[in-house]
């Protein structure tokens, strides 16, 4: 498997009219094949942020490999777009919330191993954990460019709702990964 290959996949997933529907169900046909995945992958690390971790983007549709390291817990936040992970390697704790005039309320909780594909809808905010002693690292689809979207995230101890910035984020990710747990409402 090339990365040419898994972008023009997503690209026209990305087109059609249910497109969170389209790419699932291409997540669904490659989780038998992580290795070549992982593969194909390699050359991107994962870490330092969306910008970094990005390897395709359009106005429709954004892929990254996502590796959470051992430990980290991001604060509550939305993707500005619907989402779908495939798991390639690792465990993931995802904490979901229905975003109510940006209050949050809890609403579920999944967590991820390897094969494993959750898709989120536009309205999901969650929270992403790393549970285990190796990284949790992910296939990412976005229903957008996720580098240009809207997006907001929640103070992990208050929940008070701000715009995505980075900077933030960070101050926040350090937060939420040193709480107990990730925020109940």
């Amino acid at each position: 498997m090339q990365v040419h290959e898994l972008v023009a996949q997503f690209a026209m997933a990305g087109e059609s009219a249910d497109s969170l529907s389209a790419a699932r169900e291409q997540l669904e046909a490659l989780r038998g094949d992580l290795g070549a995945i992982e593969q194909a992958l390699s050359y991107v690390s994962g870490t330092g942020g969306n910008a970094r971790q990005v390897f395709y983007r359009s106005p429709s549709i954004t892929l990254l490999k996502v590796c959470f390291p051992a430990g980290r817990r991001t604060p509550p936040h939305d993707h500005g777009a619907w989402a779908a992970i495939l798991l390639l390697s690792g465990e993931e704790k995802n904490t979901l919330y229905r975003n109510e005039n940006d209050t949050l309320r809890r609403a579920s909780e999944v967590t991820l191993t390897r094969g494993s594909i959750l898709p989120m809808r536009a309205d999901t905010a969650h929270v992403a954990e790393c549970i285990g002693n190796v990284p949790a690292i992910g296939l990412h689809v976005y229903g957008g460019d996720i580098l240009d979207l809207p997006r907001r995230m929640w103070h992990p101890e208050t929940l008070q709702a701000h715009p995505l910035d980075w900077t933030l984020y960070e101050q926040f990710a350090q937060a939420a990964s040193k709480a107990a747990s990730a925020p109940l409402t």
